[in-house]
This record gives structure tokens, sequence and C-alpha cells, in this order.
């Protein structure tokens, strides 16, 4: 089964829910476009992101509109109309003020789970309370930015914006951290009347993902993926590394770990690049692809990626062949991508 988010929002055709696709006699068929329910308690979904299946068995989906701001839970196992009981809030601004517009998602293997957010520029930290479906805890602020003598930080925060006052930033702003460590961000102009100077965030943090003991950030103004240290059993939260290419790599947005290698969706060349986890090598996989959002794998090893651009998502083969059509025509901007296997009894993500 193949899940896909959009853009969403108010405007004409924009689509807030999840769409899922099965492939039946080899052709690609939407089973139901709203693969979320909405019972009465749950929020009004707006401007969805990322979507994991995580611990528990449960999907984790971004509700990430800024008035929203929230990491919402579904039962992982779909019903017989295809669609996912919804249980309850995981994360929003009462867990961290960090927590605002978010994008992305991303658990580690003692299911700790680390939150982007476009707005704040900051990876948030988080744990679970185990159980019944609650609103999580941050974790202790990351260990290397304690060391940050004089330097104070949002809840929870386990990667810092390279500039701590931002529009959206709580009265009580939190500290910067210079470049290569912290995050760069990039504005633009909104001018008002009463504020001729007003400004607000156009890029900053994008995808996350956990590979092993680092956690790989998409850092969309950085024209890099950033590598951070989750060793030693707590959040380290130091830089160990980046990817960055001035040639091949330029606006990451979409980052997926498979096997041995991280793929990243280079936004600024149209290009998917693969980086090896072991020996740093990073090479261009597929190209042509316009606006790259979601990529994932299905279960025989094709490659799956979309393009906001043309409202459509393309496969290859294992071999990353010339991108063909798969789904084309959707009425919004698809943002991210996910194959399960739902046949068994369990459900597994390739992302």
């Amino acid at each position: 089964m193949f899940y896909v988010t959009f853009h969403g929002g108010s405007v004409s055709n924009a689509i807030n829910n999840v769409h899922a696709y099965d492939v039946i006699n080899g052709e690609p068929t939407c089973v139901t476009t709203a693969a979320l329910q909405t019972p009465a308690k749950s929020p009004p979904l707006n401007e969805l992101r990322d979507i994991v299946f995580g611990p528990g068995d449960r999907l984790y989906v971004i509700n990430g509109y800024k008035d929203a701001s929230q990491v919402l839970v579904y039962n992982g196992k779909p019903d017989a109309d295809h669609t996912h009981a919804y249980l309850g809030i995981y994360a929003d601004a009462r867990v961290s003020d960090g927590v605002v517009h978010p994008f992305a998602l991303a658990f580690d293997g003692s299911d700790r789970a680390y939150v982007s957010s476009q707005d704040s520029n900051v990876v948030t930290a988080l744990q679970a309370p185990g159980g019944v479906v609650k609103r999580a805890r941050t974790l202790p602020l990351a260990s290397f930015l304690k060391a940050q003598k004089g330097k104070r930080f949002l809840d929870g925060t386990f990667v810092a914006s390279s500039i701590g006052d931002l529009p959206a930033s709580p009265r009580r702003a939190p500290s910067n951290l210079s470049r290569p460590a912290g995050l760069d961000v990039l504005f633009e102009a909104v001018p008002s009347k009463k504020n001729p100077k007003r400004r607000r965030v156009a890029h900053s943090v994008r995808d996350v993902v956990v590979c092993g003991t680092s956690l790989y950030v998409a850092d969309e103004p950085g024209n890099t993926v950033k590598i951070y240290d989750l060793r030693n059993g707590k959040t380290q939260g130091q830089l160990q590394g980046q990817i960055a290419d001035a040639q091949f790599l330029g606006a990451p947005v979409h980052l997926l770990a498979q096997g041995e290698h991280l793929y990243i969706g280079s936004s600024a060349t149209d290009t998917v690049l693969r980086y090896h986890l072991g020996t740093g090598e990073l090479r261009t996989v597929l190209s042509g692809v316009r606006t790259i959002a979601g990529m994932c794998f299905d279960n025989t090893g094709n490659f799956y990626v979309a393009s906001r651009e043309d409202r459509a998502i393309y496969h290859c083969g294992t071999d990353f062949s010339a991108p063909q059509p798969f789904i084309s025509g959707l009425a919004d901007n698809p943002e991210f991508l996910v194959y399960a296997a739902s046949s068994a009894s369990t459900l597994t993500s390739t992302t």
C-alpha cells in the first residue's frame, strides 16, 4: 500500500488527508482518499507532512499547519475500509515551544522521536510515556548544547538554529548556535503597514532520518545534510559531519534510509543522490524529476519518487532506470510518500 500526504491548506483542490493506493491488476488504484479517520474528537487536519509507521504498531502523522503544529497518532492497522482510527496527540506546542510548523519525524532504536519544525528551525527530541496514547515529554537538552555556556535553548532541543530569535519564536527567544552545528535559515520579506520590516522564515530545516547512532538532518538553505551524534544512550547532539557537494547537492528536502545507503532529494538540481553510510561515497542515481518530494522503495526494490511541480509520482526499477509515471494527475502537490506492506500481521515501512 502506498500512502501520500499533500501540501493541503485552504486553497482550491487542497487535500488535507492521506490518499492510500493499492496495486490492483498491475495498476495503482486509490482505495481511499481519507485514510485518516477524523471523528469529532480529533483535531482538524491541515497541511499534513510526514507519515511514519512507528512504535506500538501505530501510525504517526505530522499535522503541519502553524495553527495546529501537532504530531497525531493513529492505529497502524487499517480498518476494512482502509482507514486508520485516530488515537490521540503525540506532540504539539504544549510539549515544547520548538514544535512550530513541524515537517518531519524519525524514531531511533529506543523509540525516542526527533521532530523537525520549520518555523523554529530546530529538531526537538521526545520520549513517549508508553502505554496509552498521550503527549510525549521532551528529552533533556542535548548534552552538546548544555555545554554552550551562557546560552539557552527551547525544551528538548537536539539540533539548534543558527539564528535563535525567529519570528515564530516564543517571547523568551532561544539562543542561536553558530554554523555549521546550527542549522541555516533564510527569510523573505512580508511587510505590513504596521511593520514594514516584517519577515518570515522562507527556508529552514526539513527532513530527518535516523541511521544507526546518527541523526541525518536536511539543512535546505545550507545545501547540506548534517549528521549529529546519538551515541552513549543519551542525546549528544554534536555535529559529526556534513554531506555537501556544491556541484550536485542543493536545497535538500527529503531523505530516505534504505540498507547501507541514504537517498537525498536535491530540489535545486532535480536529482536524487545516494550516499553510502559506510564509505561516504556520494553519487547521482536519478535525474529529471522536478521539485522532488517523498521517496520510497516497495518490497521488491523498485524506487518511487514524488514530484510536487508535476503533481505526480514516478517509479523506476531497482537499477534506477529512467523514471516512468506511476500516479499522475494528482489534485494537490504530493509531499511525503510511504510504502507499507499491509498483508502481513504487522505493517512495515521503508521510510
